[in-house]
C-alpha cells in the first residue's frame, strides 16, 4: 500500500441487543452481522505505533485523512473508523445502543491494529463526542493504550432531544430508542474558517441526527469521564479553541497535573479543520513522538 493510499476495511461485528452488549445468533444476515467502515494509512516506513482516531457527533472518519498523512509521515499506522450510525458504516443514522456498543467496537479496532501491529504501541485520539468515547475506553483498558489525545472533548452534551407523540399518541405510544433527535449545532458553532464550514456543509456523510437513546446515554458517559479524567493512568494531551459553548477548558483543567491541558487560539471547536489545522496535526504528532519516542 503507497504512502498515501487509504485502504478501507469492513470489519465484521455482532449486531447489539438493547442495552449495547452483544447480540446473540451470528449469521451472514442483516440480523446477525453488522459492518463498520475503517479507513487506514499505513505508516511511512517501520511503525512506531497505530493510532484510532474517534470522530465527533455526525462526523466521519474519512474527513480526518489529512491528520491521518500527518502521523504516517511520523511512521504511525492510522486507522479511522465511522461508528455506527455515521459515515459509512451500517446503522440508522446517529443511532447507538449505548457505550457499551461503543467500547466493543473500538475494541474490535484496537484489535485490528493490534493484528497488523502486534508490537508497535497503540494510541487513541478522540475528537468532541468521540474524544469522551475514547477516555471510557482507557479508563477501562489502559493497559491497550498507550498515549490518548482528546480534541474539544465534549463535557457538557446538549442535543435537541426527539419530539414527543402528540395528542391521543403520547397516551400510547412512547419514545422509541431510535427516534431521531438532533445534534443542532450550525457551521459557525463548529469552525471559525468559511471554507471548514462549506466543506462541513457540502459532505453528504454529514448529519446532524442523534437519537434518543444516543442522548440519553451521552450524557451519562460524559458525567462519568469528568468524574474521572483526574484518574487516567496513561500520558493524556487535552486540546481546546477558544469557544467554550461546546467544550469547557475548565473543566479539563480542573484535572490537575495528571492531564495536559493546551488552548489554541484561532479556532472554535473542530480543531483539525478549523484555521489552523495543519497546525494541530502536526501538535498532535510531535506530542505522540515525544510520548513514544
Amino acid at each position: 500500500m503507497a504512502g498515501t493510499e487509504a485502504l478501507a476495511t469492513y470489519l465484521e461485528l455482532r449486531v447489539s441487543a438493547e442495552d449495547g452488549s452483544e447480540g446473540v445468533g451470528l449469521s451472514h444476515s442483516s440480523k446477525g452481522l453488522f459492518l463498520l467502515h475503517v479507513l487506514e494509512l499505513a505508516a511511512y516506513g517501520e511503525p512506531r505505533g497505530g493510532v484510532t482516531l474517534v470522530h465527533d457527533a455526525g462526523d466521519h472518519g474519512g474527513r480526518y485523512l489529512d491528520t491521518a498523512r500527518v502521523l504516517a509521515e511520523a511512521r504511525f499506522a492510522v486507522a479511522l473508523p465511522d461508528l455506527r450510525g455515521h459515515g459509512k458504516s451500517e446503522g440508522a443514522r446517529g443511532h447507538s445502543a449505548g457505550i457499551a456498543e461503543v467500547l466493543r467496537d473500538l475494541d474490535s479496532v484496537q484489535d485490528h491494529l493490534a493484528y497488523r501491529l502486534p508490537v508497535a504501541p497503540k494510541v487513541l485520539v478522540g475528537v468532541g463526542l468521540g474524544a469522551l468515547y475514547a477516555l471510557r475506553y482507557t479508563l477501562d483498558k489502559p493497559s491497550n493504550v498507550a498515549a490518548l489525545v482528546l480534541v474539544s472533548p465534549r463535557w457538557r452534551p446538549a442535543f435537541r432531544v426527539p419530539a414527543a407523540p402528540g395528542g391521543l399518541l403520547k397516551l400510547f405510544k412512547k419514545l422509541a430508542p431510535d427516534a431521531p433527535g438532533a445534534i443542532g449545532h450550525a457551521p459557525a458553532q463548529l469552525f471559525r474558517d468559511e471554507g471548514a464550514r462549506r466543506d462541513w456543509s457540502a459532505d453528504p456523510l454529514v448529519h446532524d441526527v442523534i437519537t434518543q437513546r444516543a442522548i440519553e446515554q451521552v450524557a451519562a458517559v460524559a458525567a462519568d469521564a469528568e468524574r474521572r479524567l483526574a484518574q487516567v493512568g496513561v500520558p493524556t494531551l487535552v486540546l481546546h479553541g477558544e469557544g467554550r459553548e461546546l467544550s469547557d477548558a475548565s473543566i479539563s483543567k480542573a484535572a490537575g497535573t495528571s492531564v495536559e491541558v493546551r488552548e489554541l487560539r484561532g479556532a472554535a471547536h473542530e480543531l483539525l479543520h478549523d484555521a489552523g489545522g495543519p497546525q494541530v496535526a502536526a501538535l498532535v504528532r510531535d506530542w505522540l513522538v515525544r510520548q513514544l519516542g
